[in-house]
């Protein structure tokens, strides 16, 4: 069952049909951007078993692709990691190049006999995993876990929808998160007031526009947006997603830092939806903005992803 674009997950008993992830979910192609995310954790005989997953779909220039990835984790009665497992039918958005059965072994190399709460001593950014997708999921487990016990909880779920689409003059971007059974929503409407323009790797170096947020259907606040580099725009972009995403924590009663947030993200997922809208051709423009995910994936061309051979 989907309600609001997401899975039922029952608080209490905490199961999860993983089939969900990997089902194909192209029913709604108005949508250029969606994203799946989520955690769950439940206590068992030998300790905790863990798992955390994302799937992203795209409908650039008229093809559709989906990018679903699961990990599992299960973890000895200290929350340390007894193993890691990628499901074999995880993609990533490298497609036959993201080598899951090489990361798989990077990542126990790494994480097994660790604290799952202090993964980010041993994984603290994208490169150390060699794929931004994991480093989210993991991070994100470790994050919900840590949570969890904070709350003297043992087991429980998180989970994150969210959705962009472009419209004639802007786009609205909207997101559900469920964390233990509380749900909050967001949108968010950009309209241009002039049309952005795009520059170097066919990003957006202009940003003129009008911003309303709405919480719980709610109206939040308004203000502008105004760049004109690709560094003002991103500045801009990471400041407004900030403050929701601030909101958000407040909204679910969390503290310090969170990474269980489609947040951090949201700025290159804007970015492309951008890109995508003043981008020309149909087929072409669909390769563009592939380069375009791959560039923003890989640090800005900086911290090559194992698909790039890094």
């Amino acid at each position: 069952m989907i309600l609001n674009g997401l899975p039922h997950l029952d608080p209490a008993s905490v199961k999860f049909d993983h089939s969900f992830v990997f089902d194909a979910h192209n029913y709604n192609r108005k949508q250029l951007i969606t994203r799946y995310r989520g955690t769950v954790v439940e206590r068992t005989h030998l300790g905790y078993a863990v798992t955390g997953w994302q799937k992203s779909i795209y409908h650039f220039g008229g093809l559709n692709r989906e990018v679903p990835i699961l990990v599992s984790m299960l973890l000895d009665e200290t929350g340390r990691v007894r193993s890691l497992k990628i499901d074999e039918r995880s993609e990533g958005s490298q497609g036959r190049r993201c080598d899951f059965a090489c990361l798989e072994t990077l990542c126990g190399e790494k994480l097994i006999g660790t604290p799952l709460a202090e993964l980010g001593n041993r994984v603290s950014s994208a490169p150390d995993v060699k794929c931004l997708h994991l480093f989210e999921i993991l991070s994100a487990c470790a994050s919900f876990f840590g949570t969890l016990a904070a709350r003297n909880l043992t087991e429980g779920s998180e989970q994150e929808y969210i959705a962009i689409r472009p419209e004639r003059d802007g786009l609205v971007s909207d997101s559900t998160h469920e964390i233990l059974g509380q749900r909050d929503q967001t949108q968010v409407r950009l309209e241009y007031r002039t049309s952005p323009r795009l520059g170097r790797e066919n990003l957006a170096e202009s940003l003129d526009a009008a911003v309303t947020v709405r919480y719980n259907g709610e109206a939040a606040f308004s203000e502008e947006l105004h760049a004109s580099d690709f560094e003002s725009v991103y500045a801009q972009l990471n400041r407004l997603f900030s403050k929701c995403h601030h909101r958000e924590k407040a909204f679910f009663g969390l503290k310090g830092r969170v990474r269980f947030f489609n947040s951090p993200s949201m700025v290159g997922l804007v970015l492309l939806t951008i890109s995508h809208s003043f981008v020309p051709g149909l087929v072409s423009r669909a390769w563009r903005i592939e380069k375009i995910l791959h560039y923003l994936q890989t640090g800005y061309g900086k911290n090559p992803c194992k698909g790039f051979g890094g």
